[in-house]
C-alpha cells in the first residue's frame, strides 16, 4: 500500500514540476539572472543567485588595480625593481594574501609598525624588505581602508 502512495505521489511531482517552464530573454544584458515561469512571470535573480557574479568581478578589479599599484610603487626601487616586477607577475596571489593578512592583522588590532616589526626579522634580501614596504601600504589603500 505504501509503495502505491509513494508512486503516485512521486507522479505527480514529476508531473508538476516539469510543468513550470524556465526560459531566459537573450536580450537582456544579464539574461542568465532573469527566468520566465509557465504563467509568463518574469523573475529578476539578480540580487539573489547572481549577485556573486557581481561580487567576484569587483574583487577581481580590486586586485587587478592593487597589482597596478603595486608595479608603480616597484618601479621606485631601481636597485631590486625587476626582482619585484618579476614576481608580482609570476605570482600576484601571494601579495594579495599578504596584503590581505596585513588587513586581518590590523582589524585585530595589532598596529602597523608591530607588523611592519615582525615581517622586518623574517627578511633575509633587501627585495624581500621592500615587498612587505609595498605590499603594507597598499593593503590599507586596497583592501582594508578603513583601517589603520
Amino acid at each position: 500500500m505504501n509503495f502505491r502512495l509513494n508512486a503516485t505521489i512521486a507522479a505527480a511531482a514529476i508531473a508538476l514540476v516539469s510543468s513550470f517552464q524556465f526560459q531566459a530573454f537573450a536580450s537582456e544584458p544579464d539574461y542568465l539572472c532573469f527566468v520566465t515561469t509557465g504563467a509568463g512571470d518574469v523573475l529578476d535573480l539578480s540580487q539573489s543567485l547572481c549577485a556573486e557574479k557581481a561580487t567576484k568581478s569587483t574583487i577581481a578589479a580590486l586586485d587587478k588595480a592593487f597589482i597596478e599599484a603595486y608595479k608603480q610603487q616597484a618601479m621606485t626601487h631601481a636597485d631590486v625593481r625587476d626582482n619585484l616586477i618579476a614576481n608580482i607577475q609570476q605570482s600576484p596571489e601571494a601579495n594579495i594574501a599578504a596584503a590581505k593578512g596585513v588587513c586581518n592583522d590590523l582589524e585585530a588590532g595589532i598596529s602597523l609598525e608591530e607588523i611592519q616589526e615582525a615581517q622586518s626579522e623574517e627578511h633575509e634580501a633587501k627585495a624581500d624588505e621592500v615587498n612587505s614596504e609595498i605590499v603594507n601600504k597598499l593593503a590599507t589603500q586596497y583592501y582594508c581602508p578603513g583601517v589603520q
